[in-house]
């Protein structure tokens, strides 16, 4: 239980630091400033009398990104972390290999995680762009997230249930296909918050 726990910790702080390291980088870019109008009191001296004054005095409107932009990329930092413990039930099953021999699904799910590899990388990246206020970058990543997650899972989906159609004593199958679902699911709501505060970015340096 103890371990558990420990591994628990751990899934939940390696996003919580890469949120003070890449959100905290990229502050400087979404912080906006304005200006409003405010009543001063100038303080008087010898003849002259206390008085208020109107004034235009600046405001930070904004110096963070968007709280849904940084809850989505909280969520993808936090669901493509799981390529770590995916390697390490990778490593088990490499050293399992011999056992897995009359199990075609196992092998499948071993061989698989090379692309949830590469998805999770996509994941990480798109949630990373999200909060660096860069319009551009976080447009691309996104957009090209949720397209190789979405065909990959829809894939597994497709595996998962024709397998599972023939071979019904591996419910462990539908687990699989649940899994993609949710992937699928959140990285499509990945890609819509970004729709959603697109305008919001800082504007983008002219080219030269």
């Amino acid at each position: 239980m103890s371990w558990l726990l420990v591994g628990t910790m751990a899934l939940c702080l390696i996003p919580w630091l890469t949120s003070l390291f890449v959100e905290g980088g990229a502050r400087i870019r979404w912080r906006l400033e304005d200006s409003r109008e405010a009543e001063l009191t100038v303080d008087g001296q010898g003849v002259f009398r206390e008085a208020t004054v109107h004034a235009t005095v600046p405001a930070v409107r904004r110096s963070r990104a968007p709280g849904l932009l940084r809850a989505m990329a909280y969520s993808c930092w936090f669901l493509g972390q799981m390529v770590i413990p995916g390697f390490l039930v990778w490593c088990v099953g490499l050293l399992m290999l011999d056992r897995l021999q009359n199990s075609p699904s196992m092998l499948a799910m071993l061989a698989s995680f090379f692309p949830g590899a590469v998805c999770a990388a996509l994941l990480w990246r798109a949630g990373s762009s999200l909060v660096r206020g860069e319009r551009i970058h976080a447009d691309e990543a996104t957009r090209q997230a949720a397209t190789v997650i979405v065909a990959y899972n829809g894939l597994v989906i497709v595996a998962a249930g024709a397998w599972f159609s023939a071979h019904r004593h591996e419910e462990y199958l539908l687990g699989c296909v649940a899994y993609a679902v949710v992937s699928i699911v959140h990285v499509l709501a990945v890609r819509r918050a970004f729709v959603a505060h697109r305008d919001e970015y800082p504007a983008e340096p002219a080219q030269p």
